[in-house]
């Protein structure tokens, strides 16, 4: 397998859990948090600072990828990092608009998580410990920082299915299952 795939996902879909499902079954890399240190090393900073930058950029101004000043150095790097690792071989994305960083790679799967609000609340209440009431706040809170991040450094809507080669709705067939219609996609491409 040479391809590179991305994971885009709405919190508590499974995304991540796929992208470590895509990983194993194809024995590549899965980059989710480990982008932070990859990250720290390219910007030149500790991995304390780059989490906290990272946490900030949600909160930043301008576009990096549209040209629009002021650029945020971090995400800058950031995006350096992915493209760093993707240059390494086959591997999966989880988020940090990983999808639009590597757009021009003719090698590229980009995947949309999504599932009902429901099975979202629930996987957040099993994760997180959280109540139904917690769970919807995280959810909705999360889901905001990622599409505002994703419009203020790409340009684009989040989770706009014309942004993805495939969008899979995990409450309908499950985490498992749709790990194996995206391998099932990649292998017929």
């Amino acid at each position: 397998m040479s391809r590179i795939i991305t994971i885009a996902r709405e919190n508590g879909s499974g995304g991540r859990e796929i992208g470590k499902l895509l990983a194993e079954r194809y024995g590549i890399p899965c980059y989710d948090s480990e982008i932070v240190a990859k990250t720290a090393d390219v910007a030149g900073i500790s991995e304390s600072q780059a989490k906290a930058g990272e946490e900030r950029a949600t909160l930043g101004k301008g576009m990096f990828f549209g040209g629009i000043a002021p650029v945020n150095p971090l995400v800058q790097a950031q995006a350096e990092a992915v493209r760093q690792l993707a240059s390494k071989g086959p591997c999966v994305f989880v988020g940090r608009n990983a999808d639009y960083i590597l757009r021009s790679n003719p090698e590229l799967v980009t995947v949309f998580v999504h599932a009902p609000i429901e099975a979202r609340i629930e996987r957040s209440k099993q994760r997180n410990g959280f109540d139904g009431k917690q769970a919807m706040e995280h959810i909705n809170h999360k889901d905001r920082e990622r599409a505002d991040y994703c419009m203020r450094y790409t340009g684009r809507v989040w989770g706009m299915a014309s942004n993805y080669n495939l969008c899979i709705d995990t409450g309908v067939i499950g985490v498992e299952k749709a790990a194996e219609v995206i391998a099932n996609y990649i292998n017929m491409m």
